[in-house]
């Protein structure tokens, strides 16, 4: 049936009014394109359950013979899905949201939009991925910039409202009205749990937002950000309008000035074929120095993965793999302290790659000898959101992110120190909806530009903002022979004279504080918001109990809080 024939009136072709005077909807959450392990979960675990994509990939390539009836069920429900994605993205039904990673939700959203009457309302239960996703910016900004969007209500799955789905999961009402309806000022609440926290009389949860607010906070995109509490949306507020975003795409020159480039740079499903397994290294006769495979004068690099690496330590953990495991079949062997002290030692990868692969994913100016990097799954909800780090010339799955610049070593290493910062990770925090450290997320947040460190530093006035930032970063970074590379390019003697500076916690804790407390002055927070931003990094059971618009300091008492705001004292 047509609908569009059957009820003109309704969708608009009718001389009465047209559209729908409410609707009230909970439209499926599903992506539209296939998923290999989902598909064979219930099937073949088998298949399911392969090491890695390329494995799975065989398994099915076998299927006609092997297995022909589930090949070729697998094989409908593959040209379903690309009907569908055919006709989202051609059809003109959809021009806001039928394009990039389609989800159901967001189709169902669009049509409502369209078929609301003028003074008419629409209240929707959908993924949050509707204000804060790339793929759905478009249709959010649509809302926004309309003031046809009235309220958008956050929630968490803790509690959970709905059982069969992960805790993690976040989900919105989102309300909004026909032409006709305007709100100037939208109503957000985020990281509810129970309908009762969304309740008016909870005034600190209520905290209402315009087009222009987001035009400041996401520039680029025009998506909605995360507030816990009004104080955290002030807060950042102020932030955005004292230190410019990483990469403004709205200015003609200048946008970029640490010329980044995000690089993912081989996806750990579509690239497996790339990946080699020590076994068939050594097989083949290569020879196993440091963590790299030899053989004359063919070298495979480390291939690292997202769990290897923590906030300046390149070394946090090598990768086992666990056969019996369905997914996570690669687990972490974290690195003892002992193993932290020694320079020679160097983390074991899961998988290798050829370096000519290497070479190739690169253009010749961006050829190492280093790489910053960050990962790209995390939470705000984690203890950190942003975890960077400094890597060896390796190969890097796309989970562990490469940001190549054109700037220096002592430049890069800066950035670095500003990207683990907590104060660049409490705003971080305020743009996440999801599990997914996005480009179009990072290059929003707010960074000091290059030049900025050409200064002289505000609290020691014999040396640059650069030289005594880059010196802190690099002693953190450079604990490794495999990290003499970074220290000639940066000129860095380290502890040892040859570039390597020995691993001592105690130093460490130090040297973190002071950059943490050099930031928050160098963004212009004051100690008592330097002392509320800390403690929004407990964990999140430790938050939840807090009064959020009150500031508590109790968890940082003889820790690493104490340690920042120590230096902070001293540094004003």
């Amino acid at each position: 049936m047509n609908w569009e024939q059957s009820f003109p009136e309704v969708f608009g072709r009718g001389k009465g009014k047209a559209g729908f005077d409410c609707e009230i909807g909970n439209p499926p959450w599903e992506r539209v394109k296939v998923q290999e392990r989902e598909f064979f979960s219930m099937t073949d675990p088998e298949t399911a359950g392969a090491v890695n994509a390329a494995d799975r990939r065989k398994r099915i390539a076998a299927m006609p013979s092997t297995k022909p009836e589930l090949h070729a069920a697998y094989t409908q429900a593959l040209a379903r899905a690309d009907q569908m994605l055919t006709y989202a993205r051609r059809s003109g039904e959809c021009p806001l949201t039928g394009k990039g990673d389609i989800n159901l939700y967001m189709l169902f959203a669009e049509l409502a939009r369209r078929i609301v009457a003028p003074d008419g309302v629409v209240g929707l239960l959908v993924p949050s991925g509707i204000a804060t996703d790339n793929t759905t910016k478009e249709f959010f900004r649509k809302l926004m910039e309309s003031k046809a969007l009235v309220a958008l209500f956050d929630f968490e799955n803790k509690a959970p409202v709905f059982e069969d789905v992960h805790r993690s999961f976040k989900f919105s009402v989102l309300l909004f009205g026909g032409e006709k309806r305007k709100a100037d000022e939208v109503d957000f609440v985020f990281f509810a749990r129970t309908v009762e926290e969304i309740a008016p009389q909870n005034k600190q949860r209520h905290i209402p937002l315009t087009a222009a607010d987001m035009a400041r906070l996401n520039p680029n995109t025009r998506t909605c950000p995360i507030f816990r509490s009004r104080r955290d949306a002030e807060l950042t507020k102020a932030i955005y309008k004292r230190i410019p975003i990483l990469i403004d795409e709205n200015r003609k020159t200048g946008g970029n000035p640490w010329g980044i480039k995000f690089l993912r740079m081989f996806d750990q499903t579509n690239d497996a074929e790339r990946f080699i397994p020590p076994e068939k290294l050594k097989k083949d006769g290569f020879k196993l120095r440091g963590n790299r495979f030899e053989k004359g004068k063919r070298t495979c690099l480390p291939l690292y993965e997202a769990k290897m690496v923590q906030a300046f330590d390149h070394r946090a953990a090598s990768v086992t793999v666990e056969q019996g495991n369905w997914v996570g079949q690669g687990q972490k062997a974290e690195t003892t302290d002992v193993e932290h002290q020694n320079p020679e030692y160097a983390v074991m990868p899961r998988w290798w790659v050829e370096e000519k692969s290497v070479t190739a994913a690169l253009s010749e100016k961006e050829a190492g000898p280093f790489f910053i990097g960050f990962k790209d799954i995390t939470s705000p909800t984690n203890e950190r959101t942003m975890i960077a780090s400094f890597i060896p010339y390796s190969a890097a799955t796309n989970h562990f992110v490469i940001m190549l610049s054109a700037q220096t070593a002592r430049l890069q290493a800066c950035l670095l120190g500003n990207l683990n910062s907590y104060v660049f990770d409490y705003v971080t925090r305020q743009k996440i909806g999801g599990v997914t450290l996005n480009f179009f997320i990072v290059e929003q947040l707010p960074a000091l530009r290059p030049d900025h460190y050409t200064d002289k530093c505000p609290w020691s006035k014999r040396e640059t903002l650069e030289h005594w930032m880059s010196e802190r970063v690099l002693k953190l970074s450079c604990t490794a022979d495999d990290m003499k590379p970074l220290a000639e390019a940066a000129k860095f003697a380290g502890s040892r004279g040859d570039g390597v500076h020995l691993w001592k916690d105690t130093e460490r804790a130090r040297l973190r504080a002071e950059l943490d407390a050099a930031f928050f002055h160098l963004y212009g927070i004051n100690r008592e918001d330097a002392e509320y931003i800390l403690t929004t990094f407990t964990n999140t059971d430790q938050r939840d109990d807090m009064d959020l618009g009150k500031n508590e300091s109790r968890w940082i008492e003889g820790g690493t809080g104490d340690l920042i705001l120590e230096a902070f004292d001293q540094m004003a």
